[in-house]
């Protein structure tokens, strides 16, 4: 039978392990987005606001910007507006993964329709998922961000497998047991079936494994640039040293 463990990796998001060896980054505050490319860096009840004309607001009072730093401020902005919505991208990347999956399963079994309550509960893991990023309109990355991936999103991760098994164990059931009884399968066949989907599977989980990982690296690897960056802009900016975001 098509093991839990086999499925659980298949439907791979990305391994708390992988998180922590790799990005040492830190979320501070909470960082928005919204659709116009205001960027907002919330801390209690302090505020600090980049507009879409690049103007920086703290607390409400402007700041008087030399050319410099509105050039850092320019770049900076430029950076978070690209990264929030590749964070959101990698998380539909991994959802996709797992439509893929069940999708490879449902086609070897030539059971066409046999896995849509599998495919309901996979969408609606990734809404709830998604749901995350967003504050109203805004996208949003909260604070301890990363932190959240190796222990919130892995519990619910966790508990999307647990439902999903018993909706996958019932689809498969029920797709064999009507070939069966149409005489479509013998015992020898069956095994044979399972053995040849679990390969493909295995084939298929090293593939998006491998690619997750990759764009999961480069995620990473994006927020350190920023984070560096960060720390040059607040040195030529000292007002927005209490607003930090991404730490190393």
């Amino acid at each position: 039978m098509l093991s839990k463990k086999i499925i659980a990796l298949g439907m791979l998001v990305v391994t708390s392990n992988t998180w922590a060896a790799m990005c040492p980054v830190t979320v501070e505050n909470d960082l928005l987005l919204t659709p116009s490319g205001v960027v907002k860096v919330d801390k209690a009840q302090d505020k600090l606001i980049i507009d879409q004309n690049g103007r920086v607001f703290v607390n409400g009072e402007e700041l008087d910007l030399t050319q410099e730093q509105k050039l850092a401020i320019e770049k900076y902005q430029l950076q978070v507006a690209s990264y929030i919505p590749s964070v959101v991208d990698f998380a539909d990347k991994g959802i996709a993964a797992a439509t893929d999956f069940v999708n490879e399963i449902e086609v070897s079994f030539d059971a066409e329709g046999s896995f849509d309550s599998v495919k309901n509960k996979i969408d609606e893991y990734g809404i709830t998922a998604k749901q995350k990023f967003y504050k109203g309109k805004d996208l949003v990355l909260e604070h301890d961000f990363f932190k959240e991936v190796d222990t919130t999103w892995k519990s619910d991760f966790e508990v999307m497998i647990q439902s999903l098994d018993k909706e996958l164990f019932a689809s498969v059931f029920n797709s064999l047991s009507d070939k069966m009884q149409n005489g479509e399968l013998n015992f020898s066949e069956l095994q044979q079936q399972f053995s040849e989907v679990q390969a493909s599977i295995k084939a298929k989980m090293s593939e998006h494994s491998k690619e997750i990982k990759e764009d999961a690296q480069e995620l990473c690897d994006s927020a350190k640039e920023i984070a560096e960056e960060e720390k040059t802009l607040h040195q030529l900016i000292p007002e927005l040293q209490p607003y930090p975001v991404f730490t190393i």
